[in-house]
This record gives C-alpha cells, sequence and structure tokens, in this order.
C-alpha cells in the first residue's frame, strides 16, 4: 500500500514542478514580444480495480500546450498588413503635400508672381525695370518647377529605397521561416509525435508577424507542424523548409523604376516576373508600390504638363511678337535642345529587351499638350501586315493593348476619346518580325519640369509687341502671356473651354490634399483594427502576472501537499517493519 501511494505522490510532485518550471517560464517571458503563454495539461493516470473499487493511480503530464488562437493570429497579421500599405502611402504622400502646397516654396506664388509682373508689364511695355521684373519672375518659375520635379524625383528614389528594403526583409524573414520550419519538423520527429516545441512555434509566429508588414500573407498550416506561405498574387514565398527569394532589379522599360518580382529563365536568360502591386494585396511593400505607380507618377507628370504647356504657348507668343529693337521674339523659355522638341518634353524609353538583330528606335512627330492628361503610354510591336505592327495601352492600367491608328501622313498616333490626335510617332528603322515583341515606354511630359529653363536673361528681349505694331508702346503679345492665367487650355479633352494652367494647379493641389486626407482616415481606421485585435489577442494569450501569481501559489501548495505524502507514505512503512521486529 505504501508504494502504490508513494507512486501515486511521486506523480503529484512531477506534475506540480512541471506546473512550477512552465509559470516560472510564463513569467521570465512576460516582456518577450510574441510569447505565448504555457499552461500544464494533466491527465490522471487508469484506475486500478481492487474488489469492488477502483483506486486511482496518480496523475501524469500530457503536455505543456500554448495559449494560442489561429484566428486571432491571422486576424492580426491581416490588420498589420492592411495598417503597413496605408501607412506607408500616407506617409509618401504626405511629402507631395507638403511640397506643392507649400505657400513660400511651392508653384501657387511663383505662377501668380509671373502672370502679375506680365500684367504689370502690359501697362508700360517699354520700362525696363517691369521688363527686368518679368524676366526675374519667369527664371524663379522654371526654378521652381525645377525644385518641384527634383523634390517629386528625390522621393521616387527613397521609395525605390523602402521597396528594396521591403524586399530584403521579406527574404530574411522568408529564410528564417524555413529554417524553423525545419527545425520544428526536426523537434517533432524526435518527440515521436509527442508535445510540441512551443518557444520555436512562437518565433516563427513573430516571424510571420513582422513578414505580413511588409506583404499580406496566405497561409497553409501542415499536419507536421510546418507552414506554408504565399503573397496575394499567389506566389509561393515558404514551402515547408524552402524559402522562396524575391527580386528587385530596374526597370528595362524605365531605368529610373525599381521592379518586383522573381527571377525565371525564359530562352536562357534570366527574366523578372513582376508583381502587380494590385494582386500583392496589403503591407508596405504593395503600399509604397502603389504610391510610385499611382499618385507619385500621376503628380509628377502633371507638374511636367504644366511647365510644358506654359513654356510651349508663351514661347508662341513670344515668336509672334517683337522686342525693343523690332526683332522678331526669341523663345522664353528652353527645354534642353530647341530642335529636340517634343522629346525635351518627353521620354521615350526603350525595353532593355528589344530586338538586338534590328534595333529600331520610337521617334516623337507631335504631342498635342491640350489633350495630354498625364498619362503614360505602353506601345508594344506584334505580328500583323508586312511585318511588326505597334499597339498600345496606358502603362500600368493592365488593359488589353489597343491597335494604333495611321494619321493621313502616314504617322502612328495615340488618339483621345474623340479619335484626335494626342501624339504621334514613328521609328527609325525598317521594322520586321524581329522586332515582334519590342516594348516602348512613352512618358509624354515626364522630363519637363525638370528641364525647363530660362532662353532669355535681356529685358529688352522680350517680346511685348505685335509684329503687326512694333511700337514700344504695344502691349498686345505681353497682355496674351498675361491672359494665360484664365485661358483653359490644359485637358480639353475633358470641356469646350480646357482648364488654365491655374486652375489646373489648384485641382491638382486639391486633389494631393483629398487624397492625403483619405489616406490618413484609412491609416487611422486599420490602425485602430490592428490596436483591437492585438488587445484581443493578448488577453488571451499574453502573461497576465496576476494569474501566474496565484498559478504558483497553487502548484506550490500541491507540491508540499505531495511531498507530505510521501513522508506520510515513508512513516506508515516504518510502522509495518516495526510490527515484524
Amino acid at each position: 500500500m505504501s508504494n502504490t501511494i508513494y507512486g501515486i505522490a511521486l506523480s503529484g510532485l512531477n506534475a506540480s514542478r512541471s506546473g512550477l518550471a512552465t509559470v516560472s517560464h510564463n513569467i521570465a517571458n512576460v516582456n518577450t514580444v510574441g510569447y505565448n503563454r504555457q499552461e500544464v495539461v494533466q491527465n490522471a493516470r487508469p484506475s486500478n480495480s481492487v474488489g469492488s473499487e477502483y483506486i486511482g493511480q496518480g496523475v501524469d503530464v500530457q503536455t505543456v500546450k500554448r495559449v494560442y488562437s489561429e484566428f486571432l493570429t491571422s486576424q492580426q497579421e491581416k490588420a498589420n498588413s492592411d495598417f503597413a500599405f496605408y501607412s506607408a502611402k500616407a506617409d509618401q504622400i504626405a511629402r507631395i503635400d507638403g511640397t506643392i502646397a507649400d505657400d513660400a516654396s511651392g508653384l501657387a506664388s511663383a505662377l501668380s508672381d509671373f502672370f502679375n509682373a506680365a500684367q504689370t508689364l502690359s501697362t508700360d511695355p517699354a520700362d525696363m525695370s517691369a521688363r527686368q521684373n518679368f524676366l526675374s519672375t519667369a527664371d524663379s518659375l522654371a526654378s521652381r518647377f525645377n525644385s518641384t520635379s527634383a523634390a517629386m524625383d528625390d522621393l521616387r528614389g527613397a521609395t525605390d529605397l523602402k521597396v528594396t528594403d521591403a524586399v530584403q526583409k521579406i527574404n530574411d524573414a522568408t529564410s528564417q521561416i524555413a529554417e524553423l520550419n525545419r527545425r520544428i519538423l526536426s523537434s517533432s520527429s524526435q518527440a515521436l509525435g509527442v508535445g510540441k516545441p512551443n518557444d520555436l512555434l512562437d518565433q516563427r509566429d513573430q516571424l510571420v508577424m513582422k513578414l505580413a508588414e511588409q506583404v499580406q500573407l496566405t497561409k497553409v498550416p501542415l499536419e507536421d507542424g510546418s507552414i506554408n506561405l504565399f503573397m496575394g498574387n499567389g506566389q509561393p514565398l515558404v514551402v515547408k523548409d524552402q524559402a522562396f527569394p524575391v527580386t528587385a532589379q530596374r526597370d528595362p522599360s524605365d531605368p529610373e523604376n525599381l521592379l518586383v518580382g522573381v527571377t525565371r529563365k525564359i530562352n536562357g536568360e534570366d527574366r523578372l516576373i513582376t508583381f502587380d502591386s494590385k494582386a500583392l494585396g496589403g503591407g508596405a511593400l504593395a503600399g509604397f508600390m502603389s504610391f510610385r505607380e499611382n499618385e507619385l507618377n500621376t503628380f509628377q507628370n502633371k507638374i511636367g504638363l504644366m511647365a510644358a504647356k506654359l513654356g510651349e504657348t508663351v514661347n508662341a507668343l513670344q515668336q509672334s511678337g517683337v522686342d525693343l529693337q523690332g526683332v522678331k521674339g526669341l523663345d522664353l523659355f528652353k527645354f534642353g535642345d530647341p530642335s529636340n522638341l517634343p522629346a525635351d518634353f518627353a521620354r521615350v524609353n526603350p525595353n532593355a529587351y528589344n530586338s538586338k538583330s534590328n534595333p529600331v528606335d520610337l521617334n516623337l512627330s507631335t504631342l498635342n499638350l491640350s489633350k495630354v492628361t498625364g498619362d503614360d503610354f505602353e506601345i508594344l510591336m506584334t505580328t500583323g501586315g508586312a511585318g511588326a505592327k505597334p499597339q498600345y495601352r496606358i502603362a500600368g492600367s493592365g488593359a488589353d493593348f489597343k491597335d494604333v491608328p495611321v494619321d493621313g501622313s502616314g504617322k502612328f498616333f495615340i488618339p483621345d476619346a474623340a479619335g484626335n490626335s494626342v501624339l504621334s510617332f514613328g521609328f527609325s528603322g525598317a521594322l520586321n518580325a524581329s522586332n515582334v515583341g519590342d516594348r516602348f515606354t512613352v512618358m509624354p511630359t515626364r522630363d519637363a519640369a525638370r528641364n525647363i529653363a530660362m532662353n532669355v536673361s535681356r529685358p529688352e528681349l522680350v517680346a511685348a509687341a505685335s509684329a503687326s505694331d512694333p511700337s514700344s508702346g504695344n502691349n498686345e503679345v505681353i497682355l496674351s502671356v498675361a491672359k494665360l492665367r484664365s485661358e483653359g487650355m490644359l485637358y480639353q479633352n475633358f470641356s469646350t473651354r480646357g482648364v488654365s494652367i491655374t486652375e489646373a494647379f489648384n485641382q491638382m493641389v486639391s486633389q494631393v490634399g483629398n487624397k492625403t486626407r483619405e489616406l490618413e482616415v484609412a491609416k487611422g481606421a486599420r490602425e485602430s483594427v490592428l490596436s483591437q485585435v492585438t488587445e484581443t489577442r493578448d488577453a488571451l494569450s499574453g502573461v497576465n502576472l496576476d494569474e501566474e501569481a496565484a498559478n504558483l501559489l497553487k502548484y506550490q501548495q500541491a507540491y508540499q501537499a505531495a511531498g507530505r505524502v510521501i513522508s506520510l507514505s515513508k512513516d506508515m512503512f516504518d510502522q509495518i517493519l516495526t510490527m515484524f521486529q
């Protein structure tokens, strides 16, 4: 009997010791990020039949389990991805808002000063100080366009660095998760399926949570304890103990753009299979890519469009008039090489993978800045007719390519909604079958704000008078420049009169401000959801010191009681031995 009592008491000691160790482990990790509290699971041993009764045989520790909810953890991962996405976009667009909306350094004051100076000069076209003031404000306006474009370029570079950093974090996390999968599989195998390596599972969950900040995940738990991870677009990141790295590299269609994807062998060459930011779902990576592809491209192109159209229109007016010496006016602004327009407004990027056997260049012929909207275009060469035939679509739209029509002079052109030419182009060489698959990216106004500069530096060269009346008192041309403040010369696809430079800029400032507020509200809402989900999960899985203190006392008392039973069983055994002496 004493041996039976002794065995029962010993099992109680072991169970209490496991409980004390587990509680101590919980308390030690109260501040460990990602730690899930653990608890001992005990089972009563099978009873022995003694006559008509069943006598218990003590207790066994079945396992030490994590207090863990897969549902709440998945909710937290999703909330983490959503918050990171909107946080990335909101933080980046706030920089655009600060750049263009600033009254002191933004474009609004420079545009106003330029038109005001033109109006002042129109009241006395021969006044040299008014002429000099007009040139100074024109130079300030060009510089302001330059600095705004430079700020956009800097923001593009900063965003690319954040994309690169996100890719590095993804690859670091996936490699560690794959290694933890391997260790978890090994630990489970050694344990013959009894118990789980809880601390390794916590480490893996914490890495998955960090990974979810960078990219939205689909997690597939497997029966063997490992997990598979996939991106929102279905791309595998981790399959058991194998990680699939993500790559960032320069866009073959635009050296200033950074693409993200996975590398595959195509025709013996390493090619990047790129990710669409829309398909990635949430996460900081998708946020940075979405901002760059949408808001940054759109607003930088619109700034370029304003610079290009203002420069083109003012130059045309200046050329129509005469200066103080009665000589035909010169262009007030320049955009690089005067013989290279409209290429100095625009950028044409041939894809790096274009045909090497028959290389051809796409050359812009005309560019209707009154109908350009700020979109970029992709040109794809396809089979048709006697050889390659171009198709087009708006860059980044993901839409189907459409055939490029041909105008009366044989030039290819991209039409607006009414069928009017937005831009026309040709090719430097004869197209043939080897050019099928060639691609070109056309950015009609991307570089205009970057390149605009003064072409006239002497006040007497300002053409204020019309050629029909070259007298020094004539103000016809400079008055037309002043009236550009309200002349509808942009976005004529959308209204008969179009939109003036001032209206276009104010609209853009409003769009950026509204988008900034929209993203800030979305960011705040996602942050609130993340906080709520995190609190709910922590309430279930986090360490509560008050609860652990109570458990500590409970297991301590149980340990002492089991020890007392062992002492009692020894006394009983000693008494039995004494009886037979």
